[in-house]
């Protein structure tokens, strides 16, 4: 099934025949959004084969959503339902499309976090740069799709430095680690175990450390990449082995790894919870796909929180828009303007192009028959008419051409008339 979003509002692009068709947490649940998790391996096949078969292509892949973004005509459903065979997605999976201006728009508001679970987080823009440059690399973006990309990216860091969503960031690791400080009442010296060791683990040491946390292990498969990144936020360092032993006197257990798989089993909590007594377990597992046995939750000492348990619990609700976000919006519609003038550009170079040919053709013409009537002039003198040819054109498009290049935004549907005006009158007699 297919939904055409609520569209946005549209009026500042030329039409484009640019598409973005996705799933999200705005109509599926974690256990659906697993089923799209894409491994940076997984992209890279995927657009080596969009690549081979002359389609251009971009995948996001993260934790909120899998969207496949496109131009030209291609069936970029067909490509996302196949997708979701291969990896055994319920046939009832929802899709959300985007058209045109409002796939562009769409793109703009994912990349300043404006489209997240959590509002403003700032994890979003990297990763778009990273979906951008994973296409790029394998040559699957189009001109059109280089200018979209990098204005999405520049709308993004503007949101970042221009907004309070910028001043105040925020991210789905940062709200684990709020929610669970409101469960505890403080986090302090409670002790705390950390699993992985990527951006998102990063972002949880962060957010402890900013808490006032003094009391965490960070584990990972390979200690020695987790030893650098504890050592950086105060933290130890350790394998998983340890896990078990670790959490008989913690608090508090959150999970984000890059595993396909889950790394933490309902029996080993269980195991743990007897060894413990009555003492509660907060668990937070941010992994897509999860990284936690979901059936731990049938254990009576441990609190499970998964990526829609923060959404339903942490987020604002429905209807409430900071202040902030109004100022985001504007500047994503001044990007979406910026956008718009070189999209135009883009669409009245071509014809600029030509305007010059005929112009240097004309000069030839026109000098060379100034010359055959001036058979007496010595070489010096015949390259002073020509080069009085030559300059006199110029003279007169290139005042033509910026001013066309200017009003290009506001006056689209009559550059093209004023091209072919000009060059009816430039052209030579015949």
């Amino acid at each position: 099934m297919t939904a055409s979003a609520a569209p946005y509002p549209c009026s500042m692009l030329p039409d484009l025949s640019f598409h973005v068709i996705g799933v999200s947490h705005h109509t599926a649940r974690v256990e659906e959004r697993e089923r799209f998790a894409l491994s940076h391996g997984d992209i890279v096949t995927l657009l080596r084969e969009q690549h081979q078969a002359g389609r251009s292509a971009l995948l996001l892949s993260t934790c909120n959503r899998c969207e496949y973004y496109w131009s030209g005509s291609e069936d970029g459903e067909a490509f996302l339902r196949r997708l979701a065979q291969t990896r055994g997605a319920a046939s009832r999976t929802v899709f959300t499309r985007h058209d045109g201006e409002a796939a562009v728009r769409h793109l703009f508001v994912v990349a300043a976090g404006l489209d997240s679970q959590v509002l403003g987080e700032t994890e979003i823009l990297g990763q778009v740069r990273r979906a951008y440059d994973a296409a790029r690399a394998a040559g699957t973006t189009t001109r059109d799709m280089d200018l979209i990309l990098s204005g999405a990216l520049a709308a993004g860091r503007r949101v970042r430095r221009e907004t309070m969503l910028g001043r105040h960031p925020t991210s789905v690791s940062s709200a684990a680690v709020d929610l669970i400080a409101e469960r505890l009442g403080t986090i302090g010296p409670r002790g705390v175990v950390v699993l992985g060791a990527g951006e998102a683990a990063e972002g949880i040491l962060r957010a402890l450390s900013q808490r006032g946390a003094t009391n965490v292990a960070l584990l990972n498969r390979h200690p020695e990449r987790a030893r650098v990144l504890a050592e950086a936020w105060g933290a130890t360092a350790g394998d998983l082995d340890q896990l078990e032993q670790r959490l008989e006197g913690a608090d508090l257990l959150v999970v984000a790894t890059a595993s396909a798989h889950p790394v933490v089993s309902s029996a080993e909590l269980a195991h743990v919870a007897a060894r413990r007594g009555n003492r509660e377990l907060f668990v937070v597992d941010l992994g897509v796909p999860r990284n936690v046995d979901p059936a731990a939750r049938a254990t009576a000492t441990v609190q499970l929180f998964d990526l829609d348990d923060l959404q339903r619990l942490y987020c604002p609700a429905v209807g409430t828009a900071p202040p902030a976000l109004a100022d985001a919006e504007r500047v994503i519609d001044d990007e979406l303007a910026r956008l718009g003038l070189s999209l135009r550009g883009r669409v009245v170079a071509p014809k600029l192009a030509e305007l010059h040919r005929m112009g240097v053709q004309m000069a030839e013409q026109e000098s060379a028959w100034a010359l055959a009537q001036l058979e007496s002039l010595s070489d010096g003198q015949r390259e002073i008419v020509r080069q009085m040819a030559d300059r006199l054109v110029r003279r007169v498009l290139y005042p033509v051409s910026r001013s066309l290049r200017s009003e290009v935004g506001s006056q689209e549907s009559g550059v093209e008339s004023a091209v072919q005006d000009l060059g009816a009158a430039l052209a030579p007699d015949s």
